[in-house]
This record gives C-alpha cells, structure tokens and sequence, in this order.
C-alpha cells in the first residue's frame, strides 16, 4: 500500500485544482472499495458526480449543507450528510472533532465506504483537514501536507495561521506537546 500513497501523492501534486468540478479530489483508496475526497461546495452536477463516484458520506465543515447538499438531495439521494457545523480556519479544532473525523474514517476503512469532507472552496478548513488526513494516515511530511494545501487552495497568503496549525496537529498526531505558539494548538473544546 505504499507504493500506493506514493503515486496518490504525486497525483495530487500534479493535478490542478481546475480539472474537477467544485476542487473534487481524491486523496486516498484503498482495495476494499474505500476512497477519501476533499471537495467544495457542490452544484446539483457535482451531487451527480458524487454519486458516479459513490461517495456515501460527507463532512461538511462550512455549516451550510441546507444549501448544497439538501437543496441537490435529488442528484445525490444516497450521499448522507455526517456532520454540518461552520468551523474556522482561524481557530484550530478541537480534540473531540479530531476524534469524531478519525472514528468517522476508521469506520469507512473498514466498511469500504467512499466518504468525502468540504468546505466552501476546498481550500482553507478542508485542506487543514486534508493535511491532518495524510500526515495521520499516510505519514507525509508536514512540509509535504502544506504543499499539497498550497496547491489546491486559494488565496492561501490570507491564512499564514494554516502554517502553524498544520504544525501543531502534527504534534497532536505525535502525541507531542504543541510545537507552536498556543493559540494555533489543537483545543481540547
């Protein structure tokens, strides 16, 4: 499996943002028919291509799903809303959302689910989620977890906070202490 990561990895670092409707990309599969994506806000076609993907979950971190997700119920009808509140790429999350993501993904693992998480654009909160994902399950770097943030976000100059909060989850994943500055550390609520 980790010549696998690997060449997941480097498609991730190769591919741009625009081949996918709504910043849809895939960051991991595995044989047993498990798959992990990171996307944006869907229109009613991405709810299509969701359901072409088979995706059954999705995460969303922005609290809007009424507007998405709900409003294109019909394109998707099989696609479950997990979780639906609005976080901030500002604040770092919390212990008890890092639990709730990694029982989420350990059980899609085992079940061979196809899960997805979004924000609005699939940039800031889904890439510090994304990052937190590879570093976690797929050991890369926090350096290559920001390089693959860079690559699909937008605007990333307007939040050098991810920088540090990346570092910090790292640490939490390492059961370290916080190896930065405490406000960008994981919270415990």
């Amino acid at each position: 499996m980790g010549y696998k990561k690997i060449l997941i990895f480097m498609g991730l670092l190769l591919i741009g943002t625009s081949s996918f409707a709504g910043n849809l990309h895939l960051i991991e599969s595995y044989d047993n028919g498990f798959s992990i994506y990171r996307t944006g806000k869907p229109s009613s076609l991405n709810m299509e291509e969701f359901c072409k993907l088979g995706i059954q979950e999705m995460m969303v971190l922005s609290g809007d799903a009424e507007k998405y997700e709900y409003k294109y119920q019909k394109s998707c009808p099989t696609l479950k809303v997990i979780y639906n509140k609005s976080q901030s790429a500002n604040i770092p999350v919390t212990k008890e959302f890092l639990n709730q993501f990694d029982q989420w993904v350990t059980d899609a693992q085992q079940q061979g689910k196809k899960i997805a998480f979004r924000c609005s654009c699939g940039c800031h909160r889904t890439g510090r989620l994304a990052a937190y994902y590879q570093m976690k399950y797929q050991n890369i770097t926090p350096e290559d977890a920001l390089a693959v943030m860079d690559k699909y976000g937008n605007n990333m100059w307007l939040h050098q906070n991810l920088k540090p909060q990346t570092y910090a989850l790292y640490s939490f994943i390492k059961n370290e202490s916080c190896s930065v500055e405490p406000k960008y550390c994981v919270k415990d609520e």
